[in-house]
């Protein structure tokens, strides 16, 4: 047998063939007649869409584009070209397209065959047909045998849907692209969508006009802390009208207005007319007025102008005035500042000055100058020729935000080549404005340091005789040769005669300025060994490292530096009181004699002062932080009026234990009741809590809170060192009894009130312990005090002790230092008034809760704005 495959419609044959099988061969062949319809189409559609794909890319490209404005952006015949260029693309790409044809049956059977799993091609078998001449009956039987298992296949004939894989033709994913421009083009373009397209209109004759507004409103400057005032808008309409709307000096006024097409701002003033809105002019005739500094721009910032003086300000549109007010120009005087005392000399010689400052709306700086009172030579007449620069050094400013009211400052020129010379000061102070004041000149002498050694005195005296005229430096040597006259026969050091040779050829050899200088210096250095040794170099250094700490303080240093410098000043201060210590050593009889009822400055007081310094700045007590440094200057410089007391006679080493064991008592006392206070306030605070917990239902303790366990286990444990201070006093008492010492009824209340507190601690009763500790520590200061006075003789012919003196502002009650007079021992918490532990501990409690809600975006944004400022200097 041989086949022959034709189409099924080229022959009778082959239909009636078709319809032999029956009702059911008809049907298969039906829905084989559909499926090659479907499949030809798919294969159609998979050759059309890329290329389809490509076409559409473009246009949408095209109109993406054209809807964000981009026509408007270029020239006109920049956009002809690139919109036929778009339009080049999209026919190159739609080209193929005209060459497309629908598939063949033969390609249908196949993808069908193929997407069934059917093998040996049997959907091909049922158009095949017996040739010519072969119709005889065995082999009719078997090509209808043939035919209906070829039939039997037509039941798992199946189709897909089509794949044309355009992701192939398009490997940069511009599609993607082409979409994003469309849809955010489409909000960018509302109701312009079809102009835009057009590469000649643009986008922008098309826009809808904008409705005229006009803003305007004046800006006062930063430093005033006045809030913006508002010409235009709902603000405005409460204003009274007619009334000056009254401003600082400096303000700004912006104007910012659209839809207006002759926009006309206008400033008028008796001295003539500022148009806001034209550029300054470079020259000004015969009356007209120079324009002020503008910014004429009505797009962006606005026109923009400082206001000097009054003057009506008008907002017009030609000739038609739209909007109009006067503005009064509030002056903003110049700052003052003057001096409240004479300039002071402290016992360390260093200069103090004090001051009131004064402006309107705070201050930026204040210096002081100091000038040579005498400008002529008295021997020649000619004007003097000074080899250092003036003394010049800020002020520190007064206390609070704006820096206004009184100031002091202390400083130490002592060093100074014009100490001891007739000098005017003049103070000056500048405010946020750039306005500077100035004092009334002061003339008086620079205070100078004191030297006990003649030649000491001289050379100093030399030294600033050169310093403040080059031209006497043939006088200066003559004087040198005559100090320099028999050393053997005036007792001095080898040494300081070589000291004196050397600088004398030092000055001779200078032919400048600058050699000179090297000699100003050489001779002060000179008089210091004379004088003190190595002592003025420790000074020295202790005031250079005040200094630099009270400037990191002013200027609001990191906590690293405070920390640093605060180091060093520790250092300065320990090498300060080993060289003062050795010099009392050695030169004994020059210390003068002190009062008996003065004091020691113990080394533990100044390194607790350091500390506390360090630690109010970290805490953002920087003005505390200050003053406590000034007073520990203070303090410093009254320490060269004194020296140690002599023990009494009948102080004895044991008396002096029992004092010192006292002190630690009521230290310890001070730390247990800071305890039992913050354990007092948790417990109050869990019993609140628990009130409301019963309302609302049982929770948890909150994170950070102790629970009752904890908090009763801490109270035992206060509790135990209650008992053990209070046994602690007692055996004192035994001792001091032993020691034949009168009896001190304080001290035995005292140990009353601790037995007291410590069962009221047993009772779980915090509250009430704290009272009774407070009364503990209140009896074992005034026994104390008591013991003190008894043991140095104190109370003996005055009446009232030292305690009751200082009550009472007695002289008697300071030592030389200008502290709180206090006798030989230790300290009872009644002496310098240094913040204590519990205000620190406040201080920082306080500024941790600020900075907790400042972290909490939850909270209103006034509320956080009040915090911020109040955080600011922290």
């Amino acid at each position: 047998m041989t086949d022959a495959r034709k189409p099924a419609g080229s022959g009778q044959g082959a239909g009636g063939d078709a319809a032999r099988p029956g009702s059911g061969v008809a049907a298969a062949r039906a829905r084989l007649e559909r499926a090659i319809l479907q499949t030809r189409l798919s294969l159609l559609w998979e050759q059309a869409w890329p290329l389809l794909q490509s076409v559409l890319i473009t246009l949408a490209l095209y109109v993406g584009l054209s809807w964000l404005g981009l026509w408007s952006l270029l020239p006109s015949w920049l956009s002809v070209i690139a919109a036929l260029g778009f339009l080049a693309l999209a026919v190159r790409a739609a080209l193929p397209l005209l060459r497309l044809r629908l598939p063949g049956r033969a390609e249908a059977l196949s993808r069908i065959e193929r997407v069934s799993g059917l093998s040996h091609r049997p959907l091909a078998t049922l158009d095949d047909r017996l040739f010519e001449g072969s119709e005889s009956a065995e082999t009719r039987a078997m090509w209808d045998v043939h035919r209906r298992r070829a039939s039997a296949a037509l039941a798992s004939v199946r189709t897909d849907l089509p794949s044309p894989q355009a992701f192939r033709r398009d490997p940069f994913a511009l599609r993607v692209l082409a979409v994003m421009l469309l849809l955010v083009g489409y909000f960018v373009a509302e109701g312009s969508h079809l102009s835009r397209l057009s590469p000649v209109a643009g986008a922008g004759p098309q826009v809808a006009a904008i409705p005229a507004r006009i803003d305007a409103w004046i800006t006062p400057p930063v430093y005033t802390g006045r809030a913006p005032v508002f010409l235009t808008g709902a603000t405005a309409e409460l204003r009274e009208p007619g009334k000056a709307i009254s401003v600082p000096e400096g303000s700004e006024v912006i104007v910012r207005a659209q839809g207006v097409d002759d926009l006309a701002v206008l400033l008028v003033s008796p001295e003539g007319t500022v148009n806001l809105a034209e550029p300054p002019a470079g020259e000004t005739g015969e009356g007209e007025v120079a324009a002020p500094r503008v910014a004429a721009n009505t797009t962006g910032d606005g026109l923009r102008s400082r206001l000097e003086a009054s003057a009506a300000l008008e907002i017009r549109d030609g000739d038609t005035v739209l909007h109009a007010w006067q503005v009064a120009v509030e002056p903003d005087e110049a700052p003052t500042i003057r001096l409240l005392d004479d300039p002071e000399e402290q016992l360390s010689g260093a200069l103090k000055l004090t001051y009131l400052m004064q402006d309107d709306y705070g201050i930026v700086g204040a210096r002081a100058d100091i000038r040579p009172a005498q400008r002529l030579n008295q021997d020649s007449g000619a004007a003097i020729r000074p080899l250092v620069e003036a003394p010049s050094f800020p002020l520190s400013p007064a206390a609070g935000e704006r820096r206004t009211g009184t100031g002091e400052t202390i400083r130490d020129l002592t060093s100074h080549p014009w100490a001891g010379s007739e000098v005017e000061l003049v103070l000056s102070v500048t405010d946020h404005a750039g306005q500077t004041g100035y004092s009334q000149p002061h003339r008086f002498t620079l205070p100078q340091r004191r030297f006990a050694k003649p030649l000491a005195r001289a050379v100093v005296e030399q030294r600033r005789e050169l310093a403040l005229d080059a031209n006497s430096q043939v006088r200066v040597l003559d004087a040198m040769d005559g100090l320099m006259l028999a050393p053997d026969v005036f007792g001095e050091k080898v040494r300081t005669y070589l000291g004196m040779r050397f600088a004398r050829g030092q000055l001779v050899a200078a032919q400048s300025d600058d050699e000179l200088r090297e000699v100003v210096d050489l001779l002060w250095e000179l008089a210091l060994n004379i004088e003190d040794g190595d002592l003025s170099a420790a000074e020295r250094a202790l005031r250079d490292a005040q200094e630099a700490l009270r400037r990191a303080l002013e200027d609001g240093a990191s906590d690293e530096e405070i920390a640093r410098l605060t180091e060093e000043l520790r250092q300065a201060l320990n090498e300060y009181m080993q060289a003062l210590a050795e010099q009392m050593r050695q030169n004994p009889q020059a210390m003068q004699p002190m009062d008996p009822n003065a004091q020691n400055l113990r080394p533990q007081d100044l390194d607790e002062m350091l500390s506390r310094i360090e630690e109010l700045a970290r805490n953002g007590s920087r003005d505390a932080a200050r003053e406590l440094l000034a007073q520990m200057q203070r303090m410093l410089e009254n320490l060269q009026a004194g020296r140690p007391q002599q023990m009494p006679d009948g102080m004895t080493q044991e008396m002096m234990q029992a004092l010192n064991e006292l002190g630690q008592m009521i230290q310890r006392q001070q730390e247990l009741m800071d305890q039992t206070n913050r354990f007092d306030q948790d417990q109050r605070q869990q019993q609140g809590q628990q009130g409301q917990q019963g309302q609302q239902g049982q929770q948890g303790p909150q994170q950070g809170q102790m629970t009752p366990e904890e908090l009763a286990e801490a109270l035992r444990q206060l509790q135990e060192g209650q008992g053990q201070l209070g046994e602690r006093l007692q055996q004192l008492l035994d001792q001091m009894a032993r020691n034949g010492m009168p009896s001190n009824e304080e001290l035995g209340r005292a140990g009353e009130e601790m037995g007291n507190a410590r069962d009221s601690l047993g009772q779980g009763q915090p509250g009430d312990a704290v009272g009774q500790q407070g009364n503990a520590l209140d009896a074992l200061r005034r026994g104390a005090q008591g013991m003190a006075e008894q043991m140095f003789g104190q109370g003996q012919g005055q009446g009232e002790g030292p305690g009751m003196a200082g009550r009472q502002g007695s002289p008697m009650d300071e030592d030389p230092l200008g502290r709180p007079r206090r006798t030989e021992g230790p300290d009872f918490g009644d002496r310098v008034r240094v913040p204590d532990e519990i205000d620190v501990q406040r201080a920082r409690r306080i500024l941790e809760e600020l900075r907790r809600r400042f972290s909490d975006p939850s909270r209103p944004m006034l509320e956080l704005d009040y915090l911020e400022r109040l955080l600011r200097r922290y």
